[in-house]
């Protein structure tokens, strides 16, 4: 099972071109596309953490039922920024990508399909967001993987402060209608991630700050994985820029 596993984690990543380390922190003309995407992303920074989750076809019901575990956590490579999930056990997608997308407060997701076969691994393509009551809702696109995918609307939300995470998969039920494939209720690893509850920043996106970095014998915190590699490859950028934004919110605050 093992082996198993760790074949479909390296194939989730193989389809989506992802890299474990970042390529290095953006040079000067890079920073600018670099922060957009930052911002453009930050709606989305709640989902970031460690999430031990138990599917269900029913609501309710036991039957069919099954567990997963997902990271969510962002990656900086050739000066942009996305956040990415890894789930190497996930029923419907083993691993997916979400950068922004073209319209303002849009994204794209590109999510593998779980597989162990390098010849078999589609790469589903969805679009959305965020709406008003906080559900972020990706809706496939015309370009997806052939075949066509069973799952033709993905709903996130988060619930009980942000410690569950709540994913509906559904499919088409022609027109504009959709029917239950099933849900995956989430719950958080560790404490509580609310922002806001007086624990530590995370220097590179703001979000809270769960993993201890060092720099010149001074301790700092980010809030995952993608983070983490980004401040070691460049400390001193990237405080750079932390403290340049916190310079900006500080004079916002007295305008």
């Amino acid at each position: 099972m093992l082996g198993t596993t760790c074949s479909r984690t390296r194939l989730a990543a193989s389809a989506l071109a992802i890299v474990s380390l970042a390529a290095g922190a953006p040079d000067e003309n890079g920073r600018e596309q670099f922060a957009d995407d930052k911002a453009a992303l930050a709606p989305l920074q709640a989902y970031v953490g460690d999430w031990k989750g138990v599917g269900q076809i029913r609501r309710g019901s036991n039957q069919g039922a099954w567990t997963e575990q997902a990271e969510w956590a962002w990656r900086f490579n050739d000066d942009r920024a996305a956040i990415e999930f890894d789930s190497p056990r996930g029923k419907y997608y083993a691993a997916g990508r979400i950068t922004p997308g073209k319209e303002r407060g849009s994204f794209r997701l590109a999510a593998t399909r779980p597989s162990e076969d390098e010849q078999q691994a589609n790469v589903d393509q969805f679009q959305g967001q965020v709406n008003d009551e906080g559900t972020f809702i990706l809706l496939a696109v015309d370009d997806s993987a052939e075949p066509p995918p069973d799952v033709a609307r993905i709903s996130i939300r988060l619930v009980a402060s942000g410690d569950r995470l709540v994913i509906l998969y559904e499919k088409a039920a022609g027109g504009e209608r959709y029917s239950r494939l099933a849900e995956v209720g989430y719950t958080r690893q560790g404490s509580s991630f609310a922002k806001g509850s007086g624990q530590p920043e995370c220097v590179v996106t703001g979000g809270l700050g769960t993993i201890e970095v060092s720099f010149e014998g001074r301790g700092y915190f980010v809030c995952c994985t993608g983070c983490r590699d980004l401040f070691n490859d460049d400390p001193a950028g990237v405080l750079a820029d932390y403290r340049r934004r916190k310079a900006e919110e500080k004079q916002e605050q007295k305008e």
